[in-house]
């Protein structure tokens, strides 16, 4: 559609019979030579300005106007199309992205777990950890270093998890850490939710320490889900809960000490017993989903439940050497103090 150009069309030349005012001498109302249009004429009577450029109007004598442009109708026809076309569009993008800006969840996401599950998962009766002991299912048993100074917090022991909601190895060493350290104290908030779909053992189920709480007498358990899952996406995972400087150091400073390089899960004990990797494959836990991994755990004998109580049998005996052997019928039961042996506690 062609613009109108300013000043196109805007004067028109005297209609014949109007007789021009004698050289040098302005009609009445004529602006001065070089003004615009009505430029520094005088009012007309009752106030008002004279006509446009050099055509002041003596009695009896007609004025025309230029007539208004007008668009042709086939102009007028493609511009009505184009605004249909528009809002359809628009209406289109809105109904697909929800009138809002937000990427669509593509993802997994974070639910409540729900209180029967919980309540499932950390009331294991004793007999079950007893009967899987310390089976060879665990593939990387935690690490000891006796020489650190201790880690404390609020004025008790602590032990501090690193993890990430998309991680796959954190998905199944969670099962393995609800476990252990309810025996302790009391979670409240987990939240269910799965690994992420787009890295090795896809969807793996399990909890969330993500807006959740730990209390107990004995000692203090620090929660860090460092990073997102890929909730809009391959790759859209991003910083979920940042670290101290001190948590970071600690991380940096035991993954070296080990030779080994950072990375999920990493738990640490007080500064003694470290948790620096998977302790068993999260394949185990592969095509089911929370209430199917938790109604396995009551058999003793079922693959899962050798890796993730095998695994809650050494974190228990981590949890009791922080906490002075308390409490006692948990830290003085058998499975617990092979744990212990085993990893030269």
């Amino acid at each position: 559609m062609s613009q109108v150009q300013p000043g196109k069309g805007s004067g028109q030349r005297p209609p014949s019979g109007t007789r021009r005012p004698p050289s040098g001498r302005p009609k009445p109302g004529q602006g001065k030579p070089g003004q615009g249009q009505g430029g520094g004429g005088r009012p007309r009577q009752g106030g008002q300005q004279g006509p446009g450029k050099g055509a002041g109007r003596r009695p009896g004598t007609q004025v025309t106007s230029a007539p208004p442009r007008r668009f042709s109708p086939s102009t007028l026809a493609f511009a009505s199309i184009a605004v249909v076309v528009l809002v359809v569009v628009a209406l289109i993008v809105v109904k697909i992205t929800g009138g809002s800006s937000t990427p669509a969840n593509t993802g997994p996401i974070d639910t409540s777990a729900p209180a029967a599950l919980v309540h499932q998962v950390t009331n294991l009766p004793d007999s079950v950890y007893q009967a899987v002991g310390v089976p060879s299912s665990i593939q990387a048993p935690p690490k000891v270093d006796k020489g650190q100074p201790p880690l404390t917090a609020n004025g008790k022991p602590e032990a501090l998890y690193i993890g990430a909601e998309f991680c796959p190895y954190c998905a199944a060493e969670r099962w393995a850490i609800v476990t252990a350290f309810s025996r302790f104290g009391t979670f409240s908030g987990l939240k269910e939710t799965t690994s992420t779909p787009y890295d090795v053992y896809p969807q793996t189920a399990t909890f969330s320490f993500y807006g959740a709480t730990y209390t107990s007498s004995l000692l203090q358990f620090t929660m860090i889900e460092h990073e997102t899952n890929d909730t809009h996406g391959q790759g859209t995972r991003t910083t979920l809960m940042a670290l101290t400087n001190a948590q970071s150091n600690l991380w940096t400073k035991y993954a070296n000490h080990f030779g080994v390089q950072t990375g999920y899960p990493f738990i640490d004990f007080n500064n003694k017993v470290f948790v620096l990797g998977p302790a068993y494959s999260p394949q185990i836990l592969s095509g089911l989903d929370q209430n199917g991994i938790a109604a396995k755990l009551s058999n003793p004998t079922d693959p899962i439940t050798q890796a993730v109580i095998g695994e809650a049998n050494y974190i228990t005996a981590a949890i009791c050497d922080m906490t002075g052997q308390q409490p006692g019928p948990v830290c003085t039961a058998k499975a617990t103090t092979d744990a212990a042996k085993a990893l030269g506690l």
